[in-house]
């Protein structure tokens, strides 16, 4: 099948497709990944063997954690919700 693709000038051509990464950018982002994972394979195995030694306080601080994002999770949503209120507001009124 033939790309359809309308060219609507060369200085558009550019814009409809897409650049291919070079593989120097392909290595860098799978060896990002890699390192994120195995990051987050260490923590995890870290959490279960403190949770193994101390689950009372591991666990603890796991609830701790998780309190302090809702909560932080609230009030971004309460502060995005006055403040899209107030823009609707300030709009309606010009």
């Amino acid at each position: 099948m033939t790309d359809d693709k309308p060219r609507l000038g060369p200085w558009l051509r550019h814009y409809g497709e897409e650049p291919k990464p070079d593989r120097s950018e392909r290595v860098k982002e799978l060896v990002g990944a890699a390192a994120v994972g195995l990051a987050s394979l260490v923590v995890l195995v870290g959490v279960l063997i403190l949770f193994v030694r101390y689950p009372v306080p591991t666990l603890a601080t796991l609830v701790l954690l998780w309190v302090v994002g809702f909560l932080t999770l609230t009030v971004k949503r309460r502060r995005a919700a006055v403040r899209e209120r107030t823009l609707r507001e300030s709009a309606g009124r010009e």
